[in-house]
């Protein structure tokens, strides 16, 4: 299938209707997720056409900031920052997925991806608490999708948006690790950094 050829067949049989208005925008939720191609945020997470800001990135990794002079992150405080004091969302979910790519390199590395393994840094120290605490390839993998969730949460709260908001009570953080093969989300209690199976 050559995709590129079929949005160009889709635009050319589109019957466009002049002076239609744009959809209102007023998402409820930011949802910093993966880029991973196998997950559709409608179909298989679930939530509904114009309720989301959607910020993507290998791992689903927030890096955290340094201080308000912090340009290393930008784009990550930038897309922050508007979720939170512009578009006043209600919740924010960091969503990690089984059998990750970016979870694979940070535990295993990845040949010729100097770019990537420089990215994944910040996990380093949980990486070295999950590698310590050994496993087969499977169970060190679901310990570190879950623990990178973990520090994602963690690292959200160093941006000055969001740890205002949580502390005046108009923010929600939840962590998940959605299976790419069943489409189960496992859920982070927030008092023990636990994951169970969304009830």
């Amino acid at each position: 299938m050559d995709v590129i050829k079929n949005i160009r067949q889709k635009q050319v049989d589109m019957s466009v209707t002049e002076g239609l208005l744009p959809p209102v925008h007023n998402p409820e939720m930011l949802l910093i997720g993966c880029i991973d191609a196998r997950l559709n945020i409608s179909t298989d997470v679930g939530i509904p056409y114009g309720k989301a800001l959607i910020y993507r990135n290998v791992a689903a990794l927030i890096s955290g900031t340094k201080g308000e002079d912090d340009l290393g992150h930008i784009s990550e405080a930038a897309a922050l920052e508007f979720a939170v004091n512009v578009m006043k969302i209600k919740d924010i979910v960091v969503m990690g997925h089984t059998d990750c790519g970016g979870i694979h390199a940070c535990l295993h590395g990845a040949q010729g991806a100097k770019h990537i393994m420089e990215y994944l840094a910040p996990l380093k120290a949980v990486r070295n608490e999950v590698s310590a605490k050994g496993g087969d390839v499977v169970q060190m993998a679901r310990a570190m999708e879950q623990a990178a969730v973990r520090q994602s949460i963690a690292n959200l709260t160093t941006y000055n948006a969001v740890a205002n908001a949580i502390a005046e009570k108009r923010l929600a953080l939840h962590g998940w690790v959605i299976s790419t093969a069943t489409k189960r989300i496992s859920e982070m209690d927030a008092k023990t950094g636990e994951f169970k199976l969304m009830a």
